[in-house]
């Protein structure tokens, strides 16, 4: 009784550091639109910006990890190769695709709602998949962050198109996949080769769709490629720390705390572009960090 009392105590700071881990990822995803308006403002095609930002991230982790484990870092044969290729190349691209195509036709505010329906498909998911119990807790902080989302969206168009809701309906179902998958994947390969993998692969999808529509511009000024060293930067310690999340808690936790992501936007945008906040925004926010706070609950108690 004593050992799986001490076996559980010695547990739970992993499971708050995989806590910490994707809360920091929603932090450092939040940056993300932010520094995309800036890349976007400089003649930035959307391929250029996704194509640019994976490749040098794939680049700096494949050199760090080579450094520390020799070419024994890309000898993951190839049946996992083909898995990693699905991932990244597939599953992680098609999410990245359809939700900011999805902005072409419905306000980002309703894509971002039907995004973020995902850490319900997620908890859903894991039950299935991973055997992992739906509690109240967890079903409580979904909703809370739901409502929370609803609220900081502020006003909302009735008439949307359809185009654009299934576009942001299949990125919620692909991310899904994408981090239920990523999860298997990590009980046989390191997370940060993952990581790695998942960039390249991207990187290369992104690649041949550009090059095919004539949207691959490289950048020309070196104030756009520092731009880009630094959202590489940031969209890499993202992944780093998400895959951390999902691995010491699991997929669902890490899916809800992520809902904080678009908090941090918001807030980003109001200090940056000097933007105002009504007063359901700011009880959004409230609630978002609820339910954040719920997951931390539910987190300590695994």
């Amino acid at each position: 009784m004593n050992n799986a009392t001490n076996t559980q105590q010695s547990k739970l700071p992993d499971h708050y550091k995989g806590a910490a881990a994707a809360l920091l990822s929603a932090f450092l995803f939040g940056f993300i639109p932010i520094l995309a308006v800036s890349a976007y403002k400089k003649g930035i095609t959307v391929m250029t910006f996704h194509f640019m930002r994976f490749i040098i991230a794939s680049i700096a982790l494949f050199c760090l990890l080579y450094f520390q484990k020799g070419h024994q870092v890309v000898m993951v044969g190839k049946k996992n190769f083909l898995q990693l290729f699905v991932l990244g190349g597939i599953l992680f691209t098609l999410t990245s695709f359809s939700y900011f195509s999805s902005f072409q036709y419905i306000p980002a505010s309703i894509a971002a709602l039907i995004f973020y329906s995902y850490p319900a498909l997620v908890a859903i998911g894991s039950l299935y998949v991973n055997k992992e119990p739906l509690t109240t807790k967890i079903i409580l902080s979904i909703t809370l962050s739901t409502v929370g989302l609803i609220f900081l969206s502020g006003k909302i168009d009735a008439s949307v198109s359809m185009k654009g809701v299934l576009l942001a309906g299949f990125a919620a179902l692909s991310y899904t996949s994408y981090i239920l998958y990523g999860n298997s994947l990590m009980k046989k390969t390191p997370y940060q080769v993952v990581v790695a993998f998942v960039c390249f692969f991207s990187a290369v999808s992104f690649f041949i769709v550009g090059k095919a529509t004539h949207n691959l511009i490289l950048p020309h000024t070196t104030s756009t490629w520092l731009l880009f060293c630094i959202i590489s930067l940031v969209s890499l310690s993202g992944f780093l720390a998400f895959f951390l999340g999902v691995k010491l808690t699991t997929p669902s936790i890490a899916a809800i705390l992520s809902m904080a992501e678009p908090l941090v936007t918001v807030v980003l945008s109001l200090l940056i572009f000097k933007e105002y906040l009504t007063i359901l925004q700011y009880l959004g926010g409230i609630l978002v960090l609820a339910g954040s706070f719920l997951a931390l609950k539910a987190c300590a108690l695994r």
